[in-house]
């Protein structure tokens, strides 16, 4: 997939590199929050110390900051994008050239996971989306 970043998100990625030496393949900025992507066995850099570089990248940016670890397979990617919720199974289904996927997820964290006027069901597809041809993402 083609991804395309900005001056201000090269930015962030060069401050969040630096503070974290996680080395960054995507970043998505939405509203408050930043979502870090970083390359596999990168993710324990990042948050090494309890969370105290990416406390300390939120303070310099004064931004919500989440991190992920991306994977060239997307069941395990998708996994990773949805790791705050109890993940019960992935379904991949490939319909042409694209994905279609179903996220099973504990019965209790499926608003959580679908978040206000699915609000995190839009940054997950934005995220995978970016990374895999995607077609369709549902939670349920």
């Amino acid at each position: 997939m083609n991804i395309k970043l900005d001056a201000q998100t090269l930015r962030y990625i060069s401050i969040f590199e630096a503070a974290t030496n996680a080395d960054v393949k995507d970043c998505l900025e939405r509203g408050n929050l930043l979502v870090f992507i970083v390359y596999p066995r990168n993710l324990k850099k990042a948050i090494a110390h309890g969370g105290e570089k990416i406390q300390r990248v939120r303070n310099i940016l004064r931004k919500n900051v989440m991190v992920i670890e991306y994977s060239p397979d997307i069941v395990a990617f998708t996994r990773n994008v949805f790791h705050r919720y109890k993940i019960r199974n992935v379904k991949v289904e490939r319909v042409d050239s694209e994905f279609s996927i179903v996220v099973q997820v504990d019965p209790r964290d499926k608003a959580r996971a679908i978040g206000r006027n699915g609000e995190n069901l839009k940054l997950a597809r934005e995220i995978i989306g970016r990374h895999f041809p995607l077609k369709n993402l549902v939670i349920s």
